[in-house]
C-alpha cells in the first residue's frame, strides 16, 4: 500500500454544538465558526488545542441526517475517524480491498474549505472518513 493515512480528527455527534463547545472550551479546546454540511444535513464545528488535537462536533439537522440515529442511541458520542490523504481514489482502493464499504463517493464538504471526502465502512474498524485537500 502506498497510501499515507494521516489522522485529521475524531467526529463526535451531538444533539447540541453550542452546549458540547462549552464544555471542551472548558477544558482548552478553541472553537471554530460552526458550517452547515448540506450533503450530510448537519451543522458541524472544529474544535482545536494547543497541542493540535482535533475533535469535529456534529449536529444534525432533522431526522433524515445520517447523525440522527447516533444522537437517538447513545446521546453526545465519538462516531468516526477521519484521515487525510493525498489522492482519496487511490485510498478507497485500497480500503475497498480490506473489505471497506464505500458509504457514498467523494463529495466536496463546505465545512473542509471545499476539500473532498468520503466515508468507508469496516466491521472491524467502524466508520472511517477520508478526506483530501482542495487544489
Amino acid at each position: 500500500m502506498n497510501t499515507k493515512y494521516k489522522l485529521h480528527h475524531f467526529g463526535i455527534a451531538t444533539k447540541s454544538i453550542e452546549r458540547c463547545a462549552a464544555i471542551y472550551s472548558k477544558l482548552g479546546f478553541e472553537k471554530s465558526e460552526t458550517v452547515v454540511e448540506p450533503s450530510q444535513k448537519v451543522k458541524i464545528c472544529f474544535l482545536t488545542n494547543e497541542v493540535g488535537t482535533t475533535l469535529e462536533l456534529v449536529e444534525p439537522i432533522g431526522d433524515d441526517s445520517p447523525v440522527t440515529r447516533f444522537v437517538k442511541q447513545s446521546g453526545t458520542t465519538p462516531y468516526h475517524s477521519c484521515y487525510e490523504v493525498d489522492d482519496i481514489y487511490e485510498a478507497i482502493d485500497e480500503l475497498e480491498d480490506l473489505n471497506f464499504r464505500v458509504m457514498f463517493e467523494p463529495v466536496e464538504s463546505e465545512a473542509m474549505d471545499k476539500g473532498l471526502i468520503c466515508y468507508l465502512f469496516s466491521v472491524e474498524i467502524g466508520l472511517f472518513e477520508l478526506y483530501q485537500k482542495a487544489v
